[in-house]
């Protein structure tokens, strides 16, 4: 490591792990984004302890960065901390989506379908949306619901949606995100 690594505020190593961690699992390089994911969430577990600390509120994209990076981890309690935070300030698909998923981790059927209904119709992520419809009825029409089946198909769905914006992105190279209502 370099002299300037130490200098680099925690928010900014958090935030280039969680996009090399994404940018590894597309290329479907699992073990490589775990350790991305892994280094983001203790970058992120720094940067909200000082911002607590001293008062100050973390940025909501932070919060979805970071709960999506506990999401990746297992760490489902702290997962649904920050993203239950920030779906108080504001709609991003992404917090539902990991929150329900993070629920479903744990196990409660009715908090998952709850943040999964709450998903956002404008968010333009047909894939996501429409697995999401799907396990809500498949986990309502079940006695016992098999959530780990859901979340399942939930990862290849979301799997299959990066993949899509992926190539979205190609013809649109110059926009900074892809899905542009993403909110973080």
């Amino acid at each position: 490591m370099s002299f300037f690594f130490r200098l680099t505020a925690p928010y900014r190593k958090g935030e280039r792990n969680f996009e090399r961690g994404r940018a590894a699992e597309l290329r479907r390089d699992f073990k490589v984004a775990e350790k991305y994911f892994q280094g983001a969430a203790d970058s992120f577990d720094e940067h909200i302890a000082k911002k607590e600390m001293t008062g100050q509120e973390v940025k909501t994209s932070h919060l979805v960065m970071a709960g999506i990076c506990y999401t990746r981890l297992g760490r489902n309690h702290d997962a649904l901390r920050v993203l239950d935070e920030c779906i108080e300030r504001r709609d991003i698909p992404d917090a539902f989506l990991h929150a329900g998923y993070a629920t479903a981790k744990l196990g409660d059927a009715e908090k998952t379908i709850t943040y999964w209904k709450r998903y956002p119709s404008w968010a333009d992520q047909r894939i996501i949306a429409n697995a999401l419809n799907k396990q809500i009825k498949t986990i309502r029409s079940q006695e016992i619901p098999d959530l780990q089946t859901a979340c399942q198909e939930i990862s290849q769905a979301i799997f299959s949606q990066d993949h899509e914006n992926a190539k979205a992105k190609l013809f649109r190279p110059f926009k900074p995100t892809n899905p542009p209502k993403r909110r973080y």
